[in-house]
């Protein structure tokens, strides 16, 4: 549900404010079973994502400005036990090992951004030429694994915190109009090649935090005949800097 508020101003200005709640049931959830000790996928009880957005825009004779921001508040509505193999708050025996950990009502969904934010200028530099940039920025994330949000790195048997950092990339480009309905265009993406990771998940590791290959770093406790693992924090790299040259023909 949105509800947008819309008003132009003299000055060539648009502002927009809207709010949104969707609640879902009945979406489906990899859960673990404490009779196999596995896990499986199913139907789970409730998840709702509720914000509001925000956007602003003007033209001031050659030069476009707009910002655009959206607040998300995406959380789990109804408790569940979830696998929690690389979390460190898990159930397991001891630490490394394997267990299970519980989602309670208001726990945030993980790899979906609270804060985001987008901010672009254009400029009509003569008839035939526009320059335009854009500043992309996005809160932190909560890693897959990590739902209960209580995963702590020891730098032993855990490393990596179980979300991403904040993140902000620039993006320019440029188009060339010669001649009627011929378009020259040249985009940049990521233009000082930040690097800066979109999602994370917690699972188990054969690398040190050194880089150095450890099937098995651990050769005590023996639970089971099972030995701890160590686990870490994947992490999903962005795109680095890209150039992509084109032309578009209008008939």
């Amino acid at each position: 549900m949105r509800s947008p508020a819309t008003r132009r101003s003299r000055r060539s200005s648009r502002r927009r404010a809207g709010a949104f709640r969707t609640v879902s049931r009945d979406d489906i959830l990899f859960v673990a079973s404490d009779q196999t000790g596995l896990g499986y996928f199913r139907n789970f009880g409730r998840t709702r994502r509720q914000g509001a957005d925000l956007d602003l825009s003007a033209r001031l004779g050659a030069i476009g400005l707009s910002a655009h921001y959206t607040l998300l508040d995406a959380t789990y509505r109804s408790a569940e036990t979830v696998g929690g193999a690389g979390n460190s708050s898990n159930d397991g025996p001891a630490p490394g090992f394997d267990g299970t950990i519980a989602i309670a009502r208001g726990d945030r969904i993980p790899l979906i951004p609270r804060h985001l934010l987008k901010g672009a200028v254009t400029v009509d530099a003569t008839r035939w030429l526009t320059l335009s940039a854009d500043v992309v920025a996005s809160a932190g994330v909560i890693a897959r694994g990590n739902e209960n949000g209580a995963h702590r790195p020891d730098g032993v048997y855990y490393l990596g915190q179980g979300r991403t950092s904040p993140y902000a990339v620039a993006n320019a480009a440029a188009e060339v109009r010669p001649g009627r309905g011929i378009t020259l265009y040249v985009q940049v993406s990521n233009v000082f090649d930040k690097r800066y990771t979109t999602a994370a998940q917690l699972g188990a590791t054969a690398f040190d935090a050194s880089g150095r290959f450890v099937a098995r770093p651990f050769a005590a406790p023996v639970i089971d005949g099972e030995r701890p693992l160590l686990h870490a924090s994947f992490q999903a790299p962005g795109a680095p800097r890209s150039a992509q040259f084109g032309m578009r023909l209008g008939f």
